[in-house]
Order: structure tokens, then C-alpha cells, then sequence
């Protein structure tokens, strides 16, 4: 097949057709002008960002902040929780595509068990941090009344 244009059709603009280079077969690349751009901008920019990082990091490094049993339950959840997430959705799509298989169900039971690992140290981890006293929220003595005797019952007062 030949070409379908008729000749009294306009030439197509190519708009790529003022870079070409006719000595080579390629494209030439305009070149910028940086001259506007003064060094003395940039190198007061550039002292300013290296005296913000060396001022103050981005991520602090210090973990004293939390608790290490926290922390290591924490990343012990998120790797049994990827993991539940990764063979349950595998066991779903062997189940799917392979049809009732021994690999589909060792998947989805698997996939079971660690979520259920999962919410078990978490409840578990919950009710430890319950228990434990902390420092920071010992609650103040309370000056009111406990909650069965709020109101004084009198002989005078009528019942209903």
C-alpha cells in the first residue's frame, strides 16, 4: 500500500523540523544561558541549606522515645501482619485460578494462623500495657462522692 495523501493536501507541520541538524541525523539540542543566573545566588543558597543540615537532622536518629517493647512489638506485628496479607492473598488467588488445591488451602490456613498470632500478641500487648502503672497517669485523689452514692435517700422523700 502506498501512501494514502492526496496532493493537494498541505504538507504536514513537523514541529521538530527547526532542530535538525542537516550535517548529522540527528537532533540538536538549543542550548540556555546561564549567565543570568550569578554564582553569588547560588552560593549563598547553598550555605544556607548545608547550615540548616548540619543544624538539625531530618530524621532523628534517637529512639529513646519509645519504649523497646513497643518497639519490637511493633515490627513484630507489621512483618506477621505482611506476611497473613501475603499468603492469604496468594491462597485466594490459587483458589481462584487453580480451582480446591492442597497449595490453596495450606495458603489460606496459614495465612489464618498468622492472623490470628497477630491479634493475639496485639490484645496481649494491650492488656500489658494496661496493667502497668505509669508514671505520667497516676489519677489525683477525687474529692466527690463514689458513683452508688451520689444521692443521700432520706425517710421524707418519696418513692415511685
Amino acid at each position: 500500500m502506498g501512501s494514502d495523501r492526496n496532493e493537494h493536501e498541505p504538507e504536514e507541520y513537523d514541529p521538530e523540523e527547526e532542530f535538525r541538524d542537516p550535517e548529522s541525523d540527528s537532533l540538536t539540542i538549543p542550548s540556555v544561558s546561564t549567565e543570568d543566573a550569578g554564582d553569588g545566588l547560588r552560593s549563598e543558597i547553598r550555605a544556607d541549606i548545608e547550615e540548616d543540615r548540619a543544624s538539625e537532622p531530618l530524621i532523628p536518629t534517637d529512639e529513646t522515645d519509645v519504649p523497646p517493647e513497643l518497639l519490637e512489638t511493633f515490627w513484630a506485628l507489621v512483618l506477621v501482619i505482611n506476611g497473613a496479607l501475603l499468603t492469604l492473598s496468594l491462597g485466594v488467588l490459587f483458589l481462584v485460578f487453580e480451582g480446591v488445591s492442597r497449595v490453596s488451602g495450606v495458603l489460606l490456613v496459614v495465612g489464618l494462623v498468622l492472623t490470628g498470632f497477630a491479634v493475639r500478641r496485639y490484645r496481649n500487648y494491650q492488656r500489658r500495657d494496661d496493667a502497668s502503672p505509669d508514671a505520667d497517669s497516676t489519677p489525683e485523689p477525687s474529692t466527690a462522692p463514689p458513683a452508688d452514692q451520689d444521692e443521700e435517700v432520706d425517710g421524707d422523700e418519696e418513692t415511685s
